[in-house]
């Protein structure tokens, strides 16, 4: 069986994830609070979910032959890392307002062409044809990002209730839980409906393209996928 080959870019990453992670463990041996060690823990199955995120390629590739581009690949890399690292790991959420909002649109984007990619593996007939209707494929799209990023929003939700934490922002500061005081109404429902609208948003413009893109074919048939 050949050995998984990752590129400079994941393996650089892969390794920051090694060091991220081996500090985090050590600095459990000196928490106190209960707050603390929870968003360590937390932290920790991040970075070993990112570590595995690098893998998920070539796993792709050896179990059931899908060989995703080098540009994709880095792609989803640098998201992930963004998103589970520097966004949760190392604060950037904390630190500056707009990185979520920012990481929620560009996942609208990068789900909306990870769901065109996945429907466009099953929309040619033995003939060439095609087998879906470009309004078909478009919501398919749009459905597919809002259904991960709904899943994502759940997961938050069950992260803050179980180790006490503020990853959908319902606190009135993203400091310690004990410290913060929750907001109420319309102001603890922003985060969570903002990110659920620059998925729509980012998706919409994958779908809106894959649906030019599929008419485009159906014209020429012949023409070679893009």
């Amino acid at each position: 069986m050949k050995k998984c080959k990752l590129n400079k870019f994941s393996t650089i990453i892969l390794i920051l994830c090694a060091i991220i992670l081996l500090g985090n463990f050590v600095s459990l041996f000196f928490l106190e609070s209960h707050s603390s060690v929870s968003r360590v823990a937390f932290q920790i199955f991040e970075t070993a979910l990112m570590m595995f995120i690098i893998f998920i390629p070539n796993l792709l590739k050896r179990m059931v032959n899908i060989k995703v581009p080098h540009s994709m690949e880095v792609t989803f890399v640098a998201f992930g890392f963004s998103s589970l690292i520097l966004g949760d790991v190392i604060d950037f959420y904390g630190k500056f307002a707009w990185w979520d909002s920012m990481l929620h649109a560009f996942s609208g984007i990068l789900l909306g062409i990870l769901g065109f990619s996945l429907i466009n593996l099953f929309n040619k007939t033995e003939g060439g044809k095609i087998r879906f209707p470009a309004l078909f494929v478009a919501i398919w799209v749009v459905c597919f990002a809002l259904a991960i990023g709904a899943c994502w929003e759940i997961l938050e939700y069950c992260v803050d209730g179980i180790l006490k934490l503020n990853t959908q922002q319902y606190l009135s500061t993203p400091g310690t839980f004990d410290a913060s005081v929750p907001l109420v109404g319309h102001a603890a429902l922003e985060d969570t409906m903002v990110d659920l609208i620059l998925d729509f948003v980012g998706s919409v413009a994958i779908g809106v393209l894959g649906y030019f893109e599929i008419k485009k074919r159906e014209k020429s048939p012949q023409q070679p996928k893009v």
